[in-house]
């Protein structure tokens, strides 16, 4: 039986259809992707103590 660990990530968003942080964004599933991670689930909420909405990343890996 294949046993799982779990990580998350987080980004501020600045809006659908906005390019600013798409890069960061895309460097860091890049990395995590060749690390062995594999993004299994995606969200969006909004923070109010920070007034921004949220990218919540959810990723998994075989645990060798």
């Amino acid at each position: 039986m294949t046993r799982w660990q779990y990580t998350t990530s987080q980004f501020i968003t600045h809006g659908l259809g906005s390019d600013s942080g798409a890069g960061d964004l895309e460097a860091v599933l890049n990395q995590l992707g060749a690390d062995g991670w594999e993004l299994v689930s995606s969200t969006i909420y909004h923070n109010t103590e920070a007034g921004q909405d949220v990218m919540l990343l959810v990723f998994k890996r075989p645990i060798a």
